[in-house]
């Protein structure tokens, strides 16, 4: 049977699988828009946000912010260090990936201590009563005791210099994952407008490596649901790849994840693949704002 008796349309297309087909359909994506006004007839978009205003909304806009930088090239890898913020020169002062028009902190900067912008996420702070816990729920069972967080309390007490250890074997497929939260349990929630450190024990060229080569991931969360999620492998929106910054006043590497979501936890996961030269990372701290940047 032809979707589009009175249209011509050998292809039958149907993007939205009403039965009607795109060439005689009034709204081809189904999203209560008219095709005629729908910046995006292609896409559902209902609300038809266009950040540029250039008439193209922005789930179908290959340049979002309309400063000649396409978001992603053709394999879908990020071009424009700021995809949401026009800036055409891509400025980058402090070599972290992210654009100074959007980058929330100069990571050379970056410091976490009490009293600081960022502070640390400790049990004694009574703002935060925070708790540190561990998850081995995606443990292979072959690596036994190779995957677990030794000493999880370590990164909410008093002493920064101490650390947890996450621990994960090697795991040719990449299948086995732990992962380490801590969390206020006070009801108080961080602005979303942050960026989270976390801080290392390791060297800022060994956390490149793993991150190259392996799988770090850092999420936040609220009322245990995910609100942000970093990509895997060393993705531009883990903001550094191993910058140096200080806590407690000593030089310490940090990886920072900045957020635009409020979150009352957050939570590192480590799955290390064939190509990681690590497999344990110590880490001492976990450090955010309490008031938006």
């Amino acid at each position: 049977m032809d979707n589009c008796p009175l249209a011509a349309n050998a292809d039958q297309a149907d993007d939205d699988g009403d039965g009607v087909g795109n060439v005689c359909e009034a709204d081809a994506d189904s999203d209560g828009i008219p095709d005629g006004a729908d910046n995006c007839p292609d896409i559902a978009n209902p609300d038809q946000e266009d950040l540029d205003g250039d008439g193209q909304g922005d789930v179908c806009d290959s340049d979002t912010d309309g400063d000649g930088i396409d978001d992603e090239n053709a394999r879908g890898q990020p071009l424009d260090n700021c995809p949401l913020a026009a800036n055409p020169d891509q400025a980058d002062t402090d070599g972290d990936g992210i654009g100074d028009e959007c980058d929330l902190v100069n990571d050379a900067e970056y410091a976490c201590d009490l009293g600081e912008q960022f502070s640390p996420m400790l049990t004694s702070d009574t703002d935060l009563a925070a708790e540190a816990s561990k998850d081995r729920s995606d443990c292979l069972l072959s690596l036994g005791l190779l995957c677990d967080v030794d000493s999880p309390e370590n990164v909410v007490d008093n002493d920064l210099a101490n650390f947890a250890t996450m621990l994960n074997g090697v795991d040719l497929l990449g299948l086995s994952a732990v992962r380490l939260r801590v969390a206020t349990t006070t009801g108080f929630a961080y602005p979303g407008s942050n960026a989270v450190g976390i801080a290392f024990n390791e060297s800022a060229q060994s956390l490149q490596t793993d991150l190259l080569g392996g799988q770090l991931i850092v999420r936040t969360l609220l009322d245990g649901a995910v609100q942000e999620e970093s990509t895997a492998t060393g993705a531009l929106d883990l903001d550094l790849l191993g910058a140096s910054g200080f806590l407690g006043g000593t030089d310490s590497s940090f990886l920072v994840f900045q957020t635009e979501q409020r979150f009352d936890s957050v939570e590192v996961e480590f799955a290390p693949s064939l190509l990681s030269l690590l497999n344990e990372v110590n880490i001492q701290a976990v450090c955010a704002a309490k008031e938006g940047l």
